[in-house]
């Protein structure tokens, strides 16, 4: 019988590196499945973020009715006011869901604020001045807003209502573009309600 013989030390330095070295490469490996499926589930997030605020603007302007605004100073506001800063408009179908006595309209004000797409939505349609608007900061990272409204001769306009319109006049669409920060242009065109055109 001849005597067992082990492993050398060179033999067994040589095992230690490979499996060293393999063990590097797997945890390389799964480090950036780690990494890549983070990545892809914040994406995800800021996705259903940003399909969230799209499809309550939409809503927003399905909604548009043409009734206007008196404020307590004797002014009065147009049912869609369209300018640089914004759109703002009048809309049906806010939420009563304790049945409280009060209007199913709304006022609401979308504009960019301090890096961030905001709704703004006024409690009482008519206000005296005491009331205060609750804003939402309703998507962060847009650095760009563009609001336009359709006239009923085809032209694209950044103002509504137009100079010297009446006061029943409405637009046939609205046109929202924005950028948003890692994602680009998201633009919308929405039709208005043909029943509350004139």
């Amino acid at each position: 019988m001849r005597p067992s013989r082990g492993f050398s030390l060179l033999e067994v330095l040589v095992a230690v590196a490979l499996f060293a070295l393999a063990m590097g490469l797997a945890y390389g490996g799964l480090d950036a499945v780690v990494r890549g499926r983070a990545q892809l589930q914040e994406e995800a997030a800021r996705l259903a973020e940003l399909q969230r605020v799209v499809g309550l603007l939409e809503r927003d302007l399905r909604a548009a009715v043409p009734r206007g605004v008196r404020l307590g100073d004797l002014r009065q506001l147009p049912a869609l006011l369209i300018d640089p800063d914004g759109i703002e408009l009048t809309r049906s179908g806010h939420a009563n869901r304790l049945a409280q006595p009060r209007a199913e309209l709304e006022r609401v004000r979308w504009t960019l604020q301090e890096g961030g797409l905001a709704r703004t939505r006024f409690v009482a349609l008519d206000r005296g001045g005491s009331e205060r608007p609750r804003e939402d900061a309703v998507l962060q990272g847009v650095s760009a807003l563009d609001v336009e409204a359709l006239t009923l001769d085809g032209r694209w306009v950044n103002r509504w209502p137009l100079p010297g319109a009446r006061e029943d006049d409405w637009p046939r669409a609205v046109r929202i573009g924005f950028e948003v920060d890692g994602l680009g242009r998201i633009e919308r065109v929405l039709e208005l309600a043909e029943a509350v055109q004139p």
